[in-house]
């Protein structure tokens, strides 16, 4: 069976930066502002765009395809996750015109959606499957998100727990790519999470999704948390994480969440963009993602949706599946 490999992960972020403390929402609302840029949460900045979210897909992809190596003519499959499309037939218009700017010539494209920032996490381990089994030898797996579209223009999100930025990112997913081995998915759905219940009911229904999403990954790929070299989550305030993935081992250093302040919370693709940050940081110091036996976990967090996708953090050379 063939081995899937993550590839080349990157990344566009919203051409215009600036300040969450300039944000109406926060202006009219000094609790939440004081909440979400205090040092325990860390929201800095946030980006935006006055462009179509296919032209951050396109600037991302572009970067993907060409450190993965792999012209676009030989990608099989697009899976795009994004709650961003135009929602009549103009959408398979924008995408007809994003796979002709990118060169995938031969690519058919496909959507994916309704797990909101969990979306991107199961096309990955979608793709990872096609792969794996055969029916394709690389696959493009796109996602990005504008708020304006995405949240209704709203920036305050997750209950309070996030800024919004726009951005998009981008992973080959190959047999025969370099990259990081895909050794498992597991994904959740907990609806209970939109019941209109007090908020410590919401709150433990969450702490309990977060348990039976791991207990789903261990299920299908044994895997300790002490193996777990980080955590790559949503963006959503570092208090906000720790009460969840502590309880099931993963706080700490192991949670990586160094870049809220610098990018935001960008709905679907934070995963990957974390993911992009420490390849390139690690590459710059000269080391492995997570060590030689160590594991890596990105995790994509919606409303009531969870995804998680397990990594092996030592990258397998270019080569057979």
């Amino acid at each position: 069976m063939t081995t899937a490999r993550l590839c080349a992960p990157a990344y566009e972020l919203g051409e215009y930066a600036d300040p969450v403390t300039e944000l109406p929402e926060l202006l009219a609302d000094p609790d939440t502002a004081a909440r979400l840029t205090a040092p325990a949460a860390g929201f800095d900045t946030y980006h935006w765009s006055d462009g179509q979210v296919v032209e951050l897909m396109a600037a991302a992809a572009q970067r993907t395809l060409g450190e993965a190596g792999v012209p676009g003519d030989e990608v099989d499959l697009v899976l795009l996750a994004t709650d961003s499309l135009p929602r009549d037939r103009t959408a398979h218009r924008d995408v007809a015109e994003l796979l002709q700017d990118i060169g995938l010539t031969r690519a058919t494209a496909s959507t994916l959606g309704l797990m909101d920032c969990a979306t991107a996490m199961a096309a990955v381990g979608t793709a990872a499957s096609l792969v794996r089994d055969g029916s394709a030898r690389h696959v493009l797996v796109v996602t990005g998100d504008l708020a304006d579209h995405a949240t209704g223009g709203e920036r305050v999100v997750a209950g309070g727990a996030a800024i919004a930025s726009d951005a998009a990112a981008t992973a080959l997913v190959s047999a025969t790519a370099a990259g990081l081995p895909v050794l498992g998915m597991a994904h959740h759905a907990a609806p209970e999470s939109l019941s209109g219940e007090p908020a410590r009911q919401q709150l433990a229904a969450r702490i309990a999704a977060h348990r039976e999403l791991f207990a789903r990954l261990a299920e299908r790929h044994p895997v300790r948390p002490e193996e777990v070299r980080a955590v790559l989550p949503s963006n959503f305030a570092r208090n906000v994480l720790e009460i969840y993935l502590s309880d099931v081992g993963y706080g700490g250093d192991r949670l990586a969440l160094g870049n809220v302040g610098r990018i935001g919370h960008c709905l679907g693709s934070d995963p990957l963009i974390n993911l992009a940050d420490r390849l390139a940081e690690t590459k710059a110091a000269g080391e492995d993602a997570g060590g030689p036996e160590g594991r890596l976990v990105l995790l994509g967090a919606g409303i009531s949706h969870l995804a998680a996708v397990l990594l092996g953090a030592r990258p397998l050379p270019a080569g057979a599946g």
